[in-house]
């Protein structure tokens, strides 16, 4: 299971080692363009932080925050008109009738003019289907928010990766064991650290 407290950097750390250790093509496993529409960031933030640069949003002051909420549900609202295949303007009316608002001020909010109340914010996370923390966290967490789960994917696929993650093990070398023979003794390791019942 991967580690929720874990930052960008130590999640691309151990899928990067991932990658390596089963011989993965890097580009393959993070695919910008899937990833940024995940993240619902621009395919050149996430090539930055990938790269590991610094992010231009992550002010943690309340107008930066303001700013990656604005941003963020302008974002994301054009990824709903895209995906649900809707006129501006219905969008505009679902979204009003959601928030119980006025179709002025759903077009200020989705157009990333005005800044939604918090109740609002909660309910539009709803709607467009994201976590509530997808609108205020920097880029970097909103990144690192869709890799974890891919990084628990590839764990899976290595039971002693798994195993080795639960218990805090650093390292074991397997040099020249076949994934039947990892299975294997991911199974016995199992076995030996199971409480007797």
């Amino acid at each position: 299971m991967s580690d929720p407290s874990c930052s960008l950097p130590e999640t691309l750390a151990r899928l990067r080692a991932l990658i390596a250790e089963r011989g993965l093509r890097e580009e393959a496993v993070f695919d910008v363009s899937e990833l940024s529409r995940a993240a619902v960031l621009d395919e050149a933030e996430v090539r930055a932080l990938l790269a590991g640069e610094e992010p231009h949003d992550d002010g943690s002051g309340e107008e930066a925050v303001k700013e990656r909420v604005r941003n963020r549900l302008a974002r994301v609202y054009r990824a709903y008109l895209d995906t649900s295949r809707v006129s501006f303007a219905d969008g505009i009316r679902t979204v009003a009738a959601r928030l119980d608002i006025s179709e002025m001020w759903a077009r200020q909010l989705v157009k990333g003019v005005k800044v939604p109340s918090v109740g609002h914010l909660s309910q539009l996370a709803e709607f467009f289907a994201v976590d509530l923390h997808f609108f205020t966290d920097p880029a970097h967490d909103s990144l690192n928010r869709v890799l974890r789960p891919l990084l628990r994917e590839l764990r899976q696929e290595d039971p002693v990766a798994e195993l080795m993650s639960e218990h805090g093990l650093a390292g074991i070398s397997f040099r020249g064991l076949a994934p039947e023979r990892r299975a294997m003794l991911a199974g016995v390791i199992k076995a030996v650290l199971e409480p007797e019942k």
